[in-house]
């Protein structure tokens, strides 16, 4: 619920009590929420006319926004090695959601099969695609577009089909003359949303060599391995938020550093310092004695003489 208070709008939000909860509501902050401009252009081929007579130029433009999945580890200092720098996000292979300063442009180029693209080749950190809520588009635009996403997370589900899309540069000035492509794949899901993920190309593969999986194994190796496997405990799905590694233990205990202050130690717990007694005697002598301060009566009594000398002294000499 809003309420509107002195001019000003409050968000209410109502949340269980819990600690993943309000751990889940301040990392909601972390996110880019603004409706001022669309994060992404997905542009696919026009399907409105046959390949013979269609323009190469003509493509189908949907506006999307963009969503971070996960916490870069890289940006969390002391988590990783410490040659690991955090992504650049200028780079032609990262992406970033927040901000939204840069309008990102995908441009799919093939469809692939689900099961035929291996995972050795994705990268990097994932993002979550959904249509766009941009505030300045129209609203029958607004509408099209969105029915169009879902149109095509449907297709793309009933097909088994991933998508391959390659960025287009964001500048096409003459000083560009070499332009680095990076390339994405674009994952389906049950929900209204795509993943995007960033996949190899032919400069950046090593090579490999995957032997052939035996179809028989003797079965004094067999057996164990069946008795441990059938050992671990089954889940039907995986739940990261039954996983904790003390990062939120380590990163306190790395940016909370308090001044060590000596604490006085029991005298009788200090140690003696043992001094030979003549430097000890020399100390004492080269110690001034101090002042007595004079009683009042003395005080002024100096300060009337002090004050009346300097009065003779000012009057001239007869």
């Amino acid at each position: 619920a809003d309420f509107a208070i002195l001019g000003m709008d409050i968000d209410v939000q109502t949340i269980e009590d819990n600690v993943v909860s309000l751990e889940m509501l301040f990392k909601s902050w972390l996110h880019d929420y603004s409706t001022e401009r669309e994060h992404l252009h997905l542009l696919l081929p026009s399907g409105g006319f046959s390949h013979a007579t269609a323009p190469k130029t003509t493509l189908m433009c949907l506006k999307c926004d963009l969503q971070e999945r996960l916490l870069d580890p890289a940006l969390l200092s002391g988590t990783v090695d410490g040659t690991v720098r955090a992504a650049d996000m200028n780079s032609p292979c990262q992406m970033a959601a927040w901000p939204a300063t840069v309008l990102y442009k995908l441009r799919v180029v093939k469809a692939l099969k689900s099961e035929g693209v291996c995972e050795s080749v994705l990268y990097g950190l994932p993002f979550i695609i959904k249509p766009t809520s941009c505030w300045q588009l129209d609203w029958d635009e607004l509408e099209i577009n969105q029915h169009s996403f879902h149109a095509l997370c449907h297709s793309l589900l009933k097909r088994k089909w991933m998508l391959l899309a390659r960025r287009e540069p964001q500048n096409t000035g003459p000083n560009w003359n070499i332009v680095v492509h990076s390339y994405y794949i674009i994952v389906p899901s049950d929900s209204a949303t795509l993943l995007v993920k960033a996949i190899a190309i032919r400069e950046l593969l090593l090579p490999s060599t995957f032997p052939a999986l035996l179809a028989e194994h003797p079965e004094r190796v067999h057996g164990p391995i069946e008795s441990a496997l059938n050992s671990l405990e089954v889940e039907v799905a995986y739940n990261p938020l039954h996983l904790k590694s003390n990062l939120y233990k380590y990163l306190k205990s790395t940016l909370y550093k308090p001044l060590h202050r000596q604490q006085a130690q029991p005298k009788d717990q200090r140690p003696e310092r043992h001094q030979p007694k003549q430097h000890q005697s020399r100390a004492k002598a080269t110690v001034a004695p101090l002042l007595m301060a004079p009683s009042p009566d003395q005080a002024f009594r100096t300060a009337a003489a002090r004050r009346d000398s300097c009065e003779r002294s000012l009057l001239p000499k007869e």
